[in-house]
Formats: structure tokens, C-alpha cells, sequence
């Protein structure tokens, strides 16, 4: 075999082309319909949590309205992604810096205990922050922070902790989410992120939009679904591989499996190893 003129690490697992994400804030009973419906159709979600604001009676919360009880946590978001989102949804830019450390640190505690394993993702509570809330979050185990900004060229971002999405899921400007999907995703160039967020109370007396909105963004062969940390773990192995210079081998010291491209041949380069090119 020759080596390779050029090889390259996929921007995703096993060269997908495109990754879809969502993000759901507040933890509400409403979550339960749109897990039911997105582990049928094959999509992930992160679920952002106040963990103050949850139930605490030890059995399913009641009712069509209102927060999830805490027992429900662990089994309910299992295959998607639990999140920090304060533990009290305060407007964290108009707290002191103890506050925003308290808000911050007690809900990725308090959602740790519930799904056992580390909570690093968040989204800011009203979208809102300042200076003071990034430098805080930089100290406290967050890798990201979800704005309610706008950018289609949003990954990598250049500031994880300012990481922009495409829209918000009720947003028809100037098409829908489905429609600018479909735009996106049947020009054979197009690659990158698609990341729509909302709140699944929005569906309230208009559950139809759930299956109308995200259903046709499910089951393409080439775009991987994932949650948004597993974006960022991806990326972050993604950009540790390291390529021989003479080209002849590749070795991934991440923990995560790498996909390479070598001269337009797809490979995986298993986590802790060194394959050969050649």
C-alpha cells in the first residue's frame, strides 16, 4: 500500500456529514412526550435542569403541567443528556460572583447525584450572562454554555462558552425548521451542525408541531444524531489525533473512537492506538 497524499480527521464519526442537536430547558413534565417521540425516531436531546426547582416526593410527578419529580431523572433523560441550567433558573448576570458560583455548582451537584455521571454541559437561564458568568464557568467543570443567539456556522464555536445555535424551534423566519433542513441538507456540499432548542412546554395545545417539526429531521443515513456534549467530546478527541508526519500512522491518545479520511478511505482509529496507514 502507498501512504496516503492526504488524510484528515472527520469533523464527525464515521464521516457523517452533518449532526443534528437539540437542547430543551426546564426540566417539565412535557419532557416526557418528546423523549417518547425522539428515542422512536432516533434523535438525542440535552435537557437542561434546575435542580431546586424539581419535585421532591419520591414518585412520578402528577399531572399534565409543571416540573418533573427528581426520582423520574435518571431513568427518563437515560440516552440523551442532562444539563446545567442554575439550580434556581435565576438571571445569573445580575447575581455576585458567589452567587453565580452557588447556582452554578450546586445544580451540576445536585443533577450528578440523580444521573451518575459528570454533568458538564449547560444553557444560560433567560439566555442571558456577562463576562462575570464565563470566567466563573470556566473554573466550575463547564465545557459549554448554549445561548439563545443565532448562527448557522456555530461549530466549533469560537467561545464555547457563547455557542450559538440555528434557531429556535417555533422559528419560520425565514422558513421553518424542517424547510431549512431540507435546504440545508440536499445540497450534497453542505456539512455541519443543525442545533434547534426550545422548551417542551411550548407544545402545549399544539403537539402536532412535534412530529411536524422534528420527524423529517430524523432517519438520513448520512447525519449523526447526538447530544451537544458528545459534539464537544467528539471534537475535542477529534483535534488530539495525532498524524505521523510521514504519513504511514495515525494514533488517537483520546478515549474516544477518532474516524479518519485517508485519501477519501474511511478508518477508525480506536481510542488509545496506533494504526497503520500504509
Amino acid at each position: 500500500m502507498k501512504i496516503p497524499a492526504r488524510i484528515e480527521a472527520t469533523q464527525f464519526p464515521g464521516g457523517k456529514r452533518i449532526a443534528v442537536t437539540t437542547s430543551f430547558d426546564d426540566g417539565v413534565v412535557h419532557d416526557r412526550r418528546v423523549i417518547a417521540a425522539f428515542n422512536e425516531w432516533g434523535l438525542k436531546g440535552t435537557f437542561n435542569l434546575n435542580a431546586g426547582l424539581l419535585l421532591r416526593t419520591s414518585k412520578p410527578a402528577p399531572g399534565s403541567t409543571g416540573h418533573i419529580d427528581a426520582c423520574e431523572v435518571a431513568a427518563l433523560y437515560r440516552g440523551h443528556e442532562v444539563a446545567v441550567h442554575g439550580y434556581s433558573h435565576p438571571w445569573l448576570e445580575k447575581l455576585d460572583n458567589a452567587q453565580i458560583v452557588r447556582e452554578v455548582l450546586e445544580d451540576r451537584i445536585a443533577l450528578e447525584d440523580l444521573v451518575g455521571y459528570p454533568v458538564r454541559g449547560m444553557a444560560y437561564p433567560f439566555g442571558t450572562y456577562d463576562q462575570r458568568v464565563i470566567d466563573a464557568l470556566r473554573s466550575l467543570g463547564i465545557v459549554y454554555a448554549r445561548t439563545c443567539e443565532v448562527n448557522w456556522r456555530n461549530f466549533p464555536p469560537r467561545d464555547p462558552y457563547q455557542w450559538a445555535s440555528n434557531g429556535h424551534m417555533f422559528s419560520a423566519t425565514p422558513k421553518s425548521v424542517p424547510e431549512r433542513f431540507a435546504e440545508f441538507y440536499n445540497k450534497p456540499h453542505s456539512a455541519g451542525v443543525y442545533f434547534i432548542w426550545g422548551h417542551t412546554y411550548e407544545f402545549e395545545n399544539r403537539w402536532d408541531d412535534l412530529e411536524k417539526i422534528f420527524k423529517p429531521l430524523a432517519g438520513k443515513p448520512d447525519v449523526w444524531y447526538c447530544t451537544n456534549i458528545e459534539l464537544f467530546d467528539y471534537e475535542a478527541a477529534r483535534q488530539r489525533l495525532v498524524i505521523a508526519a510521514n504519513r504511514a500512522s495515525a494514533f488517537n491518545p483520546s478515549a474516544l473512537p477518532v474516524t479518519i479520511s485517508a485519501d477519501g478511505q474511511l478508518r477508525d482509529v480506536p481510542p488509545g492506538q496506533t494504526i497503520a496507514l500504509v
